[in-house]
């Protein structure tokens, strides 16, 4: 069985905050960078798990500005990730990560 992903840290995510999508550049599925956006609703991936395997919660977010993955696809305006893949932000760090700060 595969290792589980590992839980988030930090504030707990939920409808409302202010999140970055941690993004991976090995996965298909990369973004260009960690785009910022709001948790609108609960998310569901589309493809089930095996019976018995516990799945990862999943959350829909609502990007600040159109997202792109790396290959060029999009825009898109929100999209569902898996809890682990997102950090809570705070309003200062969402205008820093907007701008390119750090």
């Amino acid at each position: 069985m595969p290792p589980a992903p590992p839980l988030s840290k930090g504030p707990a995510v939920g409808i409302g905050a202010l999140v970055a999508v941690i993004c991976d550049p090995d996965q298909v599925e990369a973004g260009e960078d960690d785009p910022v956006g709001v948790v609108v609703a609960s998310g569901d991936k589309e493809i089930a798990p095996y019976p018995g395997i516990q799945r990862p919660r999943y959350w829909t977010v609502a990007f600040e500005t159109a997202a792109y993955t790396a290959d060029g696809r999009g825009p898109f305006e929100q999209a569902s990730f898996p809890e682990w893949r997102l950090r809570v932000l705070d309003a200062d760090a969402a205008a820093d990560a907007a701008t390119g700060d750090a």
